[in-house]
């Protein structure tokens, strides 16, 4: 097996347990101390990153913190319930009108995108989302071609938001999904700073029970099932080569990547990336687990599995163990011959390095990039020119 151990450095560390079992989960490193108390995360790098301007998420966050008004959680500043001024959906939809105002489509995109979190279908959340896709479509009206299509699965369909480079094709392809508060349309810069140049299409949908993907929900277990409809439809597409069809999933998606890479040899795919999903043992933690663990985050988890975000943590935690891969063991079996790319950092709290190893194990052809930095998932910059590379490398 080829296994290369890139490793990436950074001046930030902690020190933390191990997750080396499912009773050792310690959802508290969700979060950096920097962050706070909040319900929503506040990651201002990610935003910037994502197109938004630093000095304007800052007064958003303070109009936000100094607002009066009845909270949910009186500890934390974000949880104001009446839709109006101070409320986080509010004060971010209205930065976001702000910037389609000025025409600056990619900010717009990123406030309407972070004033729909976490994406369960509170007052505003869905005309954020819907919002978010309208200022997409405009940033992306002038790079290559951009089309919203729609996929059939089961007795619904789903829309993929489909960009093809300029050029001659059939182009290899990459069909991917975020994590489960994060949409499809928070790639802008994934596409046009390192898929596009490479001369890579980019096919992007939600997973299941978020935004796009609403009409499903992983209850099944089966988070990759749309990827799998996806990756058939761009298969059958003439514009793509289906010989280089590859397929990414990052966060709650990487556990999509994980059953693709385990479960669908037949596919044919030149390559999957796994990028920080969780993979078991944040899925069998015994319930009192969970109420460490971030609320945002168990509320969308909750909204994904088609519950209601009420529900006790006891019916979460019996229905999310169907997450769990091990369940389908894909910890176990023959050798696997499709190259896959493992990203991750060395302190992920909801994606142990030792179960991404044993994932690996089967692998015929891998490669591992670790990063040398706590916290949930390395940095898009760092990990998406990665990825990029990787594709280029491993094209048939």
């Amino acid at each position: 097996m080829l296994n290369k151990l890139l490793v990436a450095t950074t001046a930030l560390t902690l020190t933390c347990a191990s997750l080396g079992t499912a009773q050792e989960v310690d959802g508290t490193k969700f979060r950096s101390l920097e962050e706070g108390s909040w319900y929503h995360s506040i990651e201002i790098d990610k935003l910037v990153g994502a197109g938004a301007e630093e000095q304007e998420v800052y007064r958003v966050l303070s109009r936000i913190e100094a607002a009066s008004g009845a909270r949910s959680n009186p500890d934390q500043p974000d949880t104001i319930i009446a839709y109006g001024p101070g409320n986080w959906t509010y004060e971010f939809m209205a930065a976001g009108d702000a910037a389609m105002e000025r025409k600056d489509y990619e900010a717009a995109t990123a406030y309407y995108h972070e004033a729909a979190a976490p994406h369960i279908g509170a007052e505003g959340q869905t005309e954020a989302l819907e919002m978010a896709w309208d200022a997409y479509s405009l940033a992306m009206e002038t790079i290559g071609t951009y089309e919203e299509i729609q996929i059939s699965y089961e007795d619904h369909s789903f829309t993929g938001h489909l960009h093809i480079p300029d050029g001659d094709g059939p182009f290899p392809i990459l069909v991917m999904s975020n994590g489960s508060d994060i949409s499809s349309v928070t790639t802008y810069r994934y596409y046009v700073d390192q898929l596009m140049p490479k001369g890579i299409a980019f096919l992007t949908l939600d997973v299941p029970g978020l935004g796009r993907s609403a009409a499903y929900d992983v209850a099944d277990g089966r988070t990759e099932k749309l990827h799998v409809a996806a990756i058939e439809w761009a298969q059958s597409d003439p514009r793509f080569d289906r010989d280089n069809v590859f397929a990414q999933g990052i966060s709650f998606g990487g556990n999509a990547a994980a059953r693709l890479f385990a479960q669908h040899q037949d596919l044919n795919l030149a390559g999957v990336i796994y990028t920080c999903g969780p993979l078991n043992a944040p899925f069998m933690a015994p319930p009192q687990a969970y109420a460490h663990f971030p609320k945002l985050t168990i509320d969308g988890v909750k909204t994904r599995l088609g519950l209601d975000i009420d529900a006790s943590l006891e019916e979460f935690a019996e229905m999310v163990r169907a997450l769990s891969v091990d369940t389908i063991g894909a910890f176990d079996g023959d050798p696997i011959e499709t190259p896959i790319l493992a990203i991750n950092t060395n302190d992920d709290p909801a994606a142990p390095l030792d179960e991404m190893d044993h994932l690996l194990d089967r692998a015929l052809n891998a490669e591992r990039v670790v990063f040398d930095m706590p916290g949930h998932c390395p940095p898009r910059r760092h990990r998406e020119a990665i990825a990029s590379a990787w594709i280029t490398a491993n094209l048939r």
